[in-house]
């Protein structure tokens, strides 16, 4: 598939499909999106190849950069063990280890952790 092709696909199945956050969705489908395919250090590139400052980090997660070996490595010997286990009801040795950690450096009567995916379910 061209490169062309491609971006129509991705724009068709994007607009029909995800809703982005924190975003006018009307707003959104009135101009074509910017692709990004890769990330290497603090840039993004598009589909065309094009390289862009990541000025953002990505939101939430890259604030040590795309592509950093270290952390993609542990990521995969993570994985290779195990990718996600639930709190619910079970117990996780990394879990449980980085709670410890955790609760030695909070301030004097902090003892529990509680994992949480975003600030508004966080206390």
């Amino acid at each position: 598939m061209n490169i062309k092709a491609l971006k129509r696909r991705i724009e068709k199945l994007d607009r029909e499909h995800l809703w982005h956050p924190f975003t006018q969705m009307k707003e959104w489908a009135e101009e074509p999106p910017l692709i990004i395919t890769r990330g290497r250090g603090v840039f993004l590139k598009d589909i065309y190849g094009r390289w862009y400052i990541d000025g953002v980090s990505s939101i939430w997660v890259n604030v040590h950069g795309h592509g950093k070996k270290e952390i993609d490595d542990a990521i995969k010997e993570q994985v290779d063990k195990i990718s996600h286990s639930t709190l619910l009801g079970l117990a996780h040795p990394l879990a449980a280890e980085l709670a410890g950690m955790i609760v030695k450096i909070a301030p004097k009567g902090l003892t529990k952790v509680f994992y949480s995916d975003s600030g508004s379910t966080a206390v």
